[in-house]
């Protein structure tokens, strides 16, 4: 393809058709702006995952055989929690949390009974049967307490705390948000003196929704407002802000339309859709105007015409370029095995093929409409900004050796820190450690060993003593080998104590009996004392039960811990019960930790998959494996001195920080590209290396720095996230882009000047 033909060809279109592109252009606006108001938000987990994976099946199995698998848990924290007045207090607290739609079952020492040992076998006793109303019968309930197994799961060890845990129903349709302002309404009525903590997975994504609305209303402005500020400062002109920003407006348009058309819910990293491309897009219409006004200020004398078709032709192929490797950049994502993952990259992809698209037809069309920059002509002085980019590069030239080689070093050092890179996908994360959640949930994890719970589903024979052993040997193993792991409840606990009751309370009767008969027998004496609703959390089905699960509760860890948890359990489960009925590790915390280890993995394929096409791309471009390199150079070495400083500094790779490396590789090749590009076109001119890049500095520079200053300012919005992962995101795009910005203007210079390359004269 010869690229100055096609530069030629979207001139003659432009120049021919203005009025056609901007009205087919706003047309196309209305018809897919007209559905952007059904945009929905999705925060959920379980939605990153693939559909067919094994633990989404798994965890609907447990929505569907124990009544659901979220759970609301609220500690009461208390100097005097088991006085007569407090525990009134708390019944009728625990009167009101039942009385909630969407919870089905409240489990506390209210409710909570002891299996008792009588003569001949056992009974079930209420731990709290009647609230104390003196000093003795307070020292009793306490006694009682101690000898039971709520101390540590419903009491805290130091008798200062109490949970409620409020089971929710999957077969109840609740609003989250109305489900949080029930809770918190209700927790506000009977908090003081007492402090009450809450902690649930349903109120997490509550919060987190209500964060992403609030977080897109302020990141647009934001952006918005300090591109509109940049791009005042390099043009110094309305024409130069307006242009640059309507390719902004329209590209966000039309990705969030066809979000609302295709029915696309804006998942939790879809909050940085408007701010990637409101930084991204008009990087673009930032060449073209830089160079327009270059060239008035070249020949005032020329027309608008002529102007606009010399840019063209100087910057219609970079800027392909520049969007092709972008759009793949992006696109490489699509590797990632995470659905949310490649449906951003896809959105991202298709926003940023648009802001290509509208820069190289909607920005040529309105300046072939409009008159010429008369500021320019009557005053034609080339920018002091161009000026100090020739003054900054000649120097670093002349000291481009040593300069180099401690540029090398610290690079080298820095990458050593991509060892001790981690992975957090935890969502109560996403809060500051002084926010409410996170209060609630170290507060709770301090007192009850966590918040966090992980499953353990069962299928087979459960009434088996194999099975049974089974069950005690993973769970121990687990235990013993993950020291996060504080508590476990299972139907075994259930058999082992009741064994001891009909052994006289004798405690070498606490082990899984042999006779299956006899098990069973237990859980039918067991279900015919009971209330009938027991064994709801542990077995589907009293009579005939083919499933059971295991309930483990973890301390606060981050999902790498998880991570570890969940390889180590199945590699277990494999050596082990290779030829038993399935077991699997399932719920909330197992999914963190799976989605963990998809994150990493598709992070490192993507990046390395991206930089290998784009290497390709610009190796056949430039015709030469040299310039392929030095095309990627900058942005390669700024990709992992991130990701190293990253783990120098224990900042976690998660669901928004995946989306780095499509911002690092798309974004900083594009430097490199309009450097490489021009600095050849300035070499044909027969100057001499230093010469051509003092000429490309003094022409492109301009553009190349605004370009990425563009990137720093809209992504500096994210600084006002309330999520902590954003926030870092955006500190780290901000020191990554100004990486690949020092090397495209400075380092990829000083290293063309020293190697002097033969691919820039073909």
């Amino acid at each position: 393809m010869n690229f100055k033909n096609l530069s030629k060809k979207l001139f003659d279109f432009d120049a021919n058709y203005p009025r056609t592109i901007i009205s087919s252009i706003i047309f196309i606006s209305v018809v897919l702006g007209w559905n952007i108001y059904n945009l929905k938000i999705d925060p959920s987990v379980k939605s990153m995952l693939p559909k067919n994976h094994k633990i989404v099946h798994s965890m609907e199995m447990i929505d569907e055989l124990f009544s659901g698998s979220d759970i609301v848990i609220i500690a009461v924290e208390s100097d005097s929690l088991f006085t007569q007045k407090t525990l009134e207090k708390l019944s009728i607290f625990q009167d009101s949390l039942e009385s909630i739609d969407a919870i089905g079952k409240v489990t506390s020492i209210f409710n909570q009974k002891d299996i008792v040992p009588e003569s001949g076998g056992f009974r079930l006793e209420k731990i709290l049967d009647d609230i104390p109303r003196d000093s003795i019968s307070q020292l009793e309930l306490i006694k009682k307490l101690k000898q039971s197994d709520v101390i540590g799961n419903l009491v805290s060890d130091d008798l200062n705390t109490l949970c409620f845990i409020g089971q929710l129903t999957s077969s109840f349709e609740y609003n989250e948000f109305y489900f949080r302002k029930q809770i918190f309404s209700l927790v506000n009525k009977f908090n003081l003196p007492e402090n009450f903590y809450v902690a649930s997975l349903p109120i997490t994504r509550a919060t987190i929704i209500e964060n992403m609305q609030r977080d897109i209303r302020v990141f647009t402005p934001i952006a918005l407002g300090l591109c509109i500020l940049l791009l005042m400062i390099t043009f110094r002109s309305w024409t130069g802000v307006f242009l640059p920003f309507s390719v902004v407006g329209f590209s966000t348009l039309w990705t969030f339309g066809v979000m609302g058309w295709l029915d696309i819910s804006v998942a939790f990293i879809g909050t940085l859709i408007p701010v990637m491309l409101i930084s991204i897009a008009n990087n673009y219409g930032i060449h073209i105007i830089s160079h327009y006004y270059e060239f008035t200020i070249q020949d005032p004398k020329a027309n608008r015409s002529e102007i606009i078709r010399k840019t063209i032709r100087k910057v219609g192929v970079p800027i392909m370029l520049a969007g092709l490797t972008t759009v793949i950049s992006f696109l490489s994502l699509l590797s990632n095995t995470l659905p949310r993952v490649r449906e951003m990259s896809l959105l991202i992809s298709f926003g940023i093929f648009v802001a290509f698209l509208l820069s190289i037809f909607l920005i040529p069309s309105i300046l072939s409409l409009l008159p010429r920059p008369i500021f320019l002509i009557k005053k034609p002085q080339r920018s002091r900004i161009n000026n100090a980019l020739v003054y900054l590069v000649e120097n670093f030239m002349n000291y481009k050796i040593p300069i180099l080689s401690i540029l090398i070093i610290i690079g080298i050092w820095l990458s050593l820190g991509i060892s001790e890179l981690k992975v957090d996908t935890n969502p109560d994360h996403y809060f500051s450690k002084n926010s409410r959640l996170r209060i609630a949930n170290t507060k709770i994890g301090d007192a009850f060993g966590g918040s966090a719970q992980m499953h353990i589903l069962i299928e087979g024979d459960i009434f088996s003593p194999k099975t049974l052993q089974n069950i005690e040997t993973l769970t121990e193993h687990m235990k013993v080998k993950h020291d996060v792991i504080t508590k476990s409840y299972s139907i075994v606990d259930v058999i082992k104590k009741m064994n001891v009751s009909f052994n006289g309370g004798n405690p070498d009767y606490n082990v899984i009996p042999d006779d299956k008969d006899l098990i069973t027998q237990y859980m039918f004496l067991y279900s015919i004392t009971s209330d009938g609703d027991e064994f709801d959390l542990l077995i589907d089905d009293i009579d005939e039960p083919s499933y059971t699960q295991v309930l483990l509760r973890l301390k606060e860890v981050q999902t790498f811990t998880i991570a570890e948890i969940v390889e180590d359990t199945d590699q277990f489960i494999m050596a082990n019960f290779y030829d038993q009925p399935p077991i699997e590790l399932t719920g909330g915390s197992a999914l963190l930790g799976v989605l963990s280890r998809l994150v990493l993995k598709g992070q490192f394929f993507s990046l390395w998959f991206s930089v290998i096409i784009i290497f390709s791309i610009m190796a056949i471009v430039f015709r030469s494996l040299i310039g392929g390199v030095l095309a990627i150079f900058p942005m390669v070495s700024s990709v992992i001195m991130m990701f190293g400083l990253m783990g120098y500094l224990d900042i976690p790779l998660n669901m928004t920080t995946s989306m780095l490396t499509g911002i690092l590789v798309g974004v900083g090749v594009d430097y490199t590209v309009h450097f490489l590009w021009h600095l050849r076109d300035n070499l044909n001119h027969k100057n001499s290396i230093d010469e051509a890049i003092a000429n490309t500095m003094m022409i492109s520079g301009k553009g190349i720095l605004f370009n990425g200053l563009s990137v720093v300012f809209g992504f500096s919005a994210l600084l006002f996230s309330v999520f902590v992962p954003v926030k870092i995101f955006g500190i780290l795009v901000i020191s990554s882009i100004s990486f690949c910005l020092f090397g495209a203007l400075v380092t990829l210079p000083a290293l063309t000047s020293l190697i002097n390359p033969k691919f820039l004269y073909k």
